[in-house]
Parts: C-alpha cells; structure tokens; sequence
C-alpha cells in the first residue's frame, strides 16, 4: 500500500508581495495509471509556473493592493485551474470519469464561484460509466450541493396562511438536494464535501414542521407534482427521518480500467472560462495504463480550504476496457446538475485587457 498526502493549494510569491490563492492541488499527484504520466505531471507543473508569470505581468501593469490588482490576479487563478484540465486531457484522458478528473472540474468551478455546467469536457460522467469510473458520480453530488433553488412554491404557500401547508412545503424545498445526492450515492462517504455539515444546515431549515416533515413519507409525490421541486432518483429521502447507513462510509473509490482506450480525435480545443483557450493533443494510449482502486478523501468547500490525502490500494492497473471518448462533454439532467451561469465576469476582462501580449 503506498499512501500520501499533501497541500498544494496556495502559491505564495513573496518577493512580490502577492498570492495567487487557488485549490488548484493535482488530485492524483503522482499521475497514477495515465496513458503519459510524466507529461502529466510535467504539465501540472508549468501550470504552476504560469501561474507565477501571470502574477507577475499583473504586477508589473497594476498597483499590487488595488481592485485591477486584484482581478487581475483572480484572472490568474482561472487561467491556472482552467489548464489543469488541460493537463487531464493531454495525458490523462483515459481517467476522465475517475474521481480524480471530477474533483480536478469541482476545483475549477469552486474556486472560480461558477455555477456547475457542462463546458467542462467529459464532466460528469455518464450515468453507465463503469470502467475507470468513480464509484460516486461526483458531479451530480457537487450540482446538487450546490444547486441555485428559484421554485417559488412556497412563496404562494406562505401567501395563503397556512402554517402547516408552509412546513410541509418547505420540507420539499430544503430536503431535495441531498434526497438526490443520497439516491446517487447512497453508500458513498461524502464527508469531502462535508455532508455532515450539509445535513445539520437543511435540519435546521425544516425542523419547525409540527409532523417530522411526514409528507416526505406518505404523500412524496406531491413535492414534484404540486410543488415543482425537482426530486430525481426512485425515493424522496427525509433529513429529519434518516434510513440507517445514510449518509454512507464507503469510500470513494476508481473501477479498475479505463474509460476508453481511444480519444477518437487527434486534437482538441479546451475552452474555459475565464477566456482560456488552447489546442490539446491527447497523447497515444498506453497500454499499462488503467485506473487502480484508488481511495480519495479530504475536503472540498470552496476556494482555499482544507488539505487533501489519497491512498493507493491497488499499484497494478486494472482491465483496459474498450471503445472511444467523443471529446464533447457529458451533461447531466437538469435535475442532477444545475443551470450553467458565470460570476466574475469583471476580472475576465481585466486580466484579458492586461495580460494579452505580456506572457
């Protein structure tokens, strides 16, 4: 068994008197299992060294201190985890559906405050990934953590005075996010995402219903059919009610294999936000590659938050299974992720307007 753990989260330029303050860690430092693991870490590495010549251009144009600074710096910080997918697809494309890749896609979207989406090439994976695939499809965990409700159900509840009526509404309403992520994953340890933490907040929400949030139980249907709260999965979970083993302890964990042993394109343009683009070719498959069952545990709360460790269980990769990736994103039902919307729309074109030509 080999294990490890690090932090690699912020890049402290002292000399400059800046940070760049990113979650932009290589969630599989030692490129376990990829189809060219030194050029993927070898790409890891000068992203980090991008990283500190951007910092340095905004330097050089701005006053360090000041709001152009400053976004140009957060220009920076998208640039840098923007190309560490990069980095995934150019010599680790074969575990695009690992739960690596997929926290590699939460740290992009955390640290950058977007809304999750789907411009995040093969994020999430497909519900029928198995191969190489996490054993908890991340992705769905992470839209509806951090799912945007605009169901305005209980509004009008509320306007017609009934109490009770409002309660039963507002267990729908605080309950259904993690009713979904329980359904996804029902045995799955999601303390990375600090579930626990989750729980206690939406209890804290319904805990003034008067019958222990019984429509959950009896009358389910009517939080999807009557009030509009988009439930997914075979059963509506209640926080107030849990069923023994939720939230789970297994660990998150890769199948052994690949997702595919064929990139199907010689060539890919990877196009994020903040204005990253660049021309990827994927490097050819190796047949020794292959995801083993790799255990992934930290924590993952947004930009600049906790330390991270994993532990290799199996060292010898598993079956290469068949078949090729189409190089298109794999979205997921509204229901499973959210809308796709972008913050910081001011620090883009800051860090456009400074830094072109510059690095």
């Amino acid at each position: 068994m080999v294990s490890f753990s690090f932090v690699r989260k912020i890049l402290v330029i002292t000399a400059l008197a800046s940070v760049v303050a990113a979650d932009a860690r290589n969630w599989n430092p030692t490129g376990q299992g990829c189809v060219d693991t030194d050029g993927f870490l070898s790409c890891y590495q000068s992203r980090v060294d991008d990283a500190v010549g951007c910092v340095k251009a905004c330097n050089s144009t701005t006053k360090a201190g000041t709001e152009l600074n400053q976004n140009c710096i957060l220009g920076c910080n998208g640039a840098w985890l923007a190309g560490n997918i990069g980095c995934w697809i150019q010599g680790c494309w074969n575990q695009v559906y690992s739960c690596e890749y997929q926290m590699a896609a939460i740290s992009y979207f955390s640290d950058l405050d977007l809304v999750q989406n789907a411009n995040v090439p093969f994020y999430p994976p497909p519900d029928n990934a198995a191969a190489g695939a996490c054993s908890c499809n991340l992705g769905y965990v992470w839209g509806n953590k951090t799912y945007t409700n605009t169901n305005m159900a209980c509004l009008n509840v509320a306007a017609n005075g009934n109490r009770d009526a409002l309660n039963a509404c507002q267990c729908c309403q605080f309950s259904f996010p993690l009713s979904n992520i329980f359904n996804v994953c029902p045995t799955s340890d999601l303390s990375l995402f600090g579930i626990d933490n989750e729980i206690a907040a939406a209890r804290k929400l319904i805990e003034q219903s008067n019958d222990n949030c019984a429509i959950l139980e009896t009358s389910p249907d009517t939080c999807v059919t009557e009030l509009g709260f988009p439930y997914a999965g075979t059963k509506i979970v209640n926080l107030l009610n849990l069923p023994t083993g939720i939230p789970g302890s297994d660990p998150l964990v890769n199948n052994p294999g690949n997702a595919f042993t064929d990139f199907g394109s010689p060539s890919y343009t990877l196009s994020l936000f903040p204005s990253y683009s660049t021309v990827i070719k994927p490097a050819a498959f190796n047949t020794k590659a292959g995801a083993g069952t790799q255990t992934v545990s930290g924590t993952i709360t947004g930009q600049a938050s906790g330390s991270v460790s994993a532990v290799n269980t199996v060292s010898a990769p598993g079956t290469p299974s068949t078949g090729s990736g189409s190089g298109t994103a794999a979205a997921a039902s509204p229901t499973k992720t959210s809308d796709a919307t972008r913050k910081h729309v001011g620090f883009c074109v800051v860090f456009l307007v400074l830094l072109s030509g510059l690095i």
